[in-house]
């Protein structure tokens, strides 16, 4: 499996069902200038847990159906003394101002077309399909950076979802090999949003370039080390057809994985470490001068598959 790309790389014959199950843990550490009516610096951390339970089913030899809803978390501690209107700690699981809470992220459904897969066997692996994400309730109810020129109140400025529906495109091409690397490849996303929230938020389009490699160790787990890098591109955003600050930013995000397989499954262990080329991340105000340090740890299972 792709460094922590539980259902990417591989296809399903007709009437067969991987269940697939991604862990991930995201820190951000932040910290940026004194803002308006608060002479201090600020500074903090948002943690994000998440859990994305999936199955991909197979249609038929050619086609096949994935589906993956998130759960989690996401939370802010703030680390300074004094009082902020912009930042508390708090998480999505609770209501604020600006915010609904809710523990569910967005739900996404992919019809992935099978151009070839050579199943276990050396050669190419090659897929594309058409997607939607559902969104989920736990989004802001309202622009988080005043854009129209109201007096600033306190504000909530993350959330689990977008609250849009967006279409998606993906592409992937693998090829498996007998010597190392064993598996070499990568895939392309594509996720756009259909139209703007119903509290006025238009998201980014967001781009994904990412390559792996995969080198086997071959030991009695079959296990393999893991090597990729990731460049994801977010457009600018609009909050009542007003730029959103932070929105546009593009990142490179390099990481490393250990596979290895049990007796239900394949199991995947990876670190990644986001770096941001241009822009920052969205979760904070608007256009400041903000410092951010960011890790993510992921885990990824693949069951393996029954048959009707």
């Amino acid at each position: 499996m792709p460094v922590g790309e539980s259902d990417k790389g591989f296809g399903a014959g007709k009437g067969q069902i991987y269940y697939t199950i991604h862990g991930s843990a995201t820190y951000i550490n932040w910290s940026h200038e004194a803002l308006g009516n608060e002479p201090f610096s600020h500074s903090g951390s948002l943690n994000t847990y998440l859990i994305r339970p999936g199955v991909l089913y197979g249609l038929s030899n050619k086609w096949n159906l994935i589906v993956h809803s998130t759960l989690g978390v996401r939370e802010m501690h703030w680390k300074r003394p004094e009082a902020s209107i912009h930042h508390r700690d708090e998480t999505t699981l609770s209501d604020f101002i600006n915010a609904q809470g809710s523990v569910l992220g967005d739900t996404r459904l992919i019809l992935r077309y099978i151009i070839q897969n050579t199943g276990m066997g050396k050669g190419f692996r090659i897929y594309a399909g058409p997607g939607i994400t559902i969104p989920s309730k736990s989004v802001l109810i309202s622009n988080p950076f005043f854009l129209e020129g109201d007096e600033q109140k306190e504000h909530r400025h993350f959330s689990l979802s977008n609250g849009t529906y967006n279409s998606v495109m993906e592409g992937q091409v693998y090829y498996r090999r007998n010597e190392n690397p064993v598996f070499i490849g990568g895939f392309f996303l594509f996720e756009k949003p259909l139209a703007e929230s119903e509290f006025g938020f238009l998201p980014s389009k967001i781009t994904t370039l990412s390559f792996s490699a995969s080198f086997m160790n071959f030991d009695q787990r079959e296990s393999s080390m893991d090597y990729g890098i990731s460049l994801v591109h977010a457009s600018q955003g609009y909050w009542n057809s007003l730029p959103a600050p932070n929105s546009k930013s593009l990142t490179i995000i390099p990481s490393i994985g250990y596979l290895f397989n049990t007796s239900f499954g394949g199991v995947s262990i990876n670190l990644q470490k986001p770096i941001y080329i241009s822009g920052a991340f969205a979760s904070n105000e608007g256009d400041i001068e903000q410092r951010s340090v960011v890790w993510q740890l992921s885990s990824s299972l693949r069951f393996l598959p029954t048959s009707n």
